[in-house]
């Protein structure tokens, strides 16, 4: 563990007791433990060499999740919380970390690439590079381009929120948008505008749009959580969303997988691992 790197705390939502909570199947035949076990030993490899905790929230976990937990460097804060109690509790564990550390909120049912934090915090590392690109006004005049007006697209620049998963619907032409995208020595990023409960934020961001988080946690309300904290065009007391490309990590349900990556194969390797 290297303390002089980004502190990446993980709090890990996890439930064996309901296999999906809008029954979406899962791929490869995969039962609920199973999984969970894959995902959080993806998570856990991926981790490795970097600064972090991790703490494993479980909501009315079998004995067997319990055992397998605890084999690895966790903190189990165990409980019946239900989905949205859950998110809440989260976020009051998210507080008790110092304000210029990172918090990972993680749904028990993300795969991870073995890569995944190499790029999550070189992204960190260089966090103010990523600035939305200005608003121009230009003009052709005789073969010169001119610029006729130029204006940022913030007051205060928007810290970043880090969503690892680069869902199939972004490439759908029903949701096509203009958005900025960014490379770091790493990788390449693409501004979103829409994201679920698995993220990373900062910790002083956690608490002061902490209102608006325990808001979104009523339904689990993703939607809601989206459009309140993310800017698009313009950024005001609002927060630039990004995710890679291609993705880091995949939801683990059949239709949401994320494209361009072997996930097939990286599960298969885990089965044998765990």
């Amino acid at each position: 563990m290297n303390a002089s790197l980004p502190k990446i705390n993980v709090i890990y939502r996890s439930c064996d007791a309901v296999n999906a909570v809008h029954n979406a199947p899962r791929p490869f035949g995969l039962d609920k433990k199973t999984l969970i076990k894959v995902c959080f030993k993806s998570l856990h490899d991926s981790l490795q060499g970097f600064n972090y905790s991790i703490t494993v929230l479980g909501d009315n976990l079998s004995a067997e999740m319990k055992e397998f937990f605890l084999k690895f460097d966790v903190e189990l804060i165990e409980g019946v919380f239900g989905n949205d109690a859950s998110i809440r509790e989260t976020i009051k564990i998210a507080e008790r970390f110092n304000d210029q550390e990172w918090v990972y909120f993680c749904e028990d049912d993300y795969l991870h690439k073995p890569e995944t934090f190499e790029q999550i915090v070189n992204l960190i590392q260089v966090k103010d590079s990523i600035i939305p690109a200005r608003i121009q006004f230009k003009q052709l005049l005789r073969k010169r381009e001119l610029t006729l007006f130029s204006m940022n697209r913030y007051f205060t620049k928007p810290n970043l929120v880090i969503h690892p998963c680069d869902y199939p619907d972004r490439y759908h032409q029903k949701y096509a948008a203009k958005n900025f995208i960014f490379h770091t020595q790493k990788g390449h990023w693409r501004q979103i505008s829409d994201m679920t409960f698995t993220f990373l934020i900062e910790v002083h961001e956690v608490k002061k749009h902490k209102k608006t988080l325990i808001k979104a946690s009523h339904r689990a309300n993703d939607r809601y959580l989206s459009k309140t904290l993310f800017g698009k065009s313009v950024f005001i007391n609002t927060l630039l969303g990004v995710s890679p490309m291609p993705s880091l990590s995949t939801h683990m349900h059949i239709e949401t997988m994320s494209p361009l990556v072997n996930w097939e194969q990286l599960v298969n390797q885990l089965l044998i691992e765990i």
